[in-house]
């Protein structure tokens, strides 16, 4: 005998704000230097500066503290240099009018 009940294949993901936040205050073009920070609450708590040019990062602070909120110490440094190779392969000095713009052309 054959089962006809239909099983839903459904799945629901709820995403919440964390407030967490990172962004990228300084790009250096000619020295291919970013920085980048870890933000909650108004307060930074990590902040990485990726120097494309020596092939170094420096890190200040740590997201520990943070737990659950946020993405590990690695996962952010791995995400930082990829953006830091972003924008200084494409010449782009200020992070956040490239953003705004990518969002801007969704429309």
């Amino acid at each position: 005998m054959e089962n006809n009940s239909s099983q839903s294949n459904v799945r629901y993901t709820t995403f919440k704000p964390t407030r967490v936040r990172h962004e990228f205050p300084k790009v250096d073009l000619v020295n291919q230097q970013v920085t980048c920070t870890v933000l909650y609450s108004e307060e930074t708590y990590m902040t990485v500066i990726v120097d494309l040019k020596h092939d170094k990062v420096q890190v200040q602070g740590d997201v520990n503290e943070l737990g659950d909120l946020s993405m590990d110490k690695d996962a952010y440094i791995d995400m930082f240099k990829h953006w830091a190779n972003v924008f200084i392969d494409n010449d782009i000095s200020n992070p956040s009018e490239y953003f705004d713009e990518i969002i801007k052309n969704q429309s």
